[in-house]
């Protein structure tokens, strides 16, 4: 669990670095176009924290499932990630709900953050391997060493 730790550490990072990003769009933006840049970052604030615990959930959740049998342990991811579905939805219907308080943009590329940050984790964090792809077969016969 201390790899799956360091990855949560690593995607909340990342997430908040987009949160970030987010931001500055937004005081650039805030130059051209009159957007309320008050709400902007809410939003932004909003879907990144909501996104945050979301990895943390998914974190928890996992821990658990792995002490538990197979059959309870799939009945309760179905039931966790329903429940994390619901909560950024409300959360995102909140941003519509209140668009003067919080940008329903933002919220939502704050929600969607998880998901970018889960696609470029990869690439940032690339792990060395042990072994190295060329030294691990023989020349000749295929077996490894």
């Amino acid at each position: 669990m201390r790899e799956a730790k360091k990855t949560l550490i690593r995607v909340n990072l990342i997430i908040w670095v987009i949160g970030g990003v987010t931001a500055i769009v937004g005081l650039i933006l805030a130059i051209w176009l009159s957007i309320n840049l008050l709400s902007y970052i809410l939003g932004d604030v909003l879907g990144c924290a909501c996104s945050s615990v979301l990895m943390l959930h998914r974190y928890m959740t996992l821990d658990a499932e792995l002490d538990m049998a197979k059959k309870t342990a799939k009945n309760h991811l179905k039931v966790m990630a329903t429940l994390r579905t619901v909560f950024m939805l409300f959360v995102l219907f909140l941003g519509f709900y209140k668009p003067d308080i919080f940008w329903p943009v933002t919220v939502f590329v704050g929600l969607f953050s998880t998901k970018i940050a889960a696609l470029i984790y990869p690439f940032i964090f690339r792990e060395s391997s042990a072994v190295d792809a060329t030294d691990s077969l023989d020349a000749g016969d295929g077996e490894k060493k």
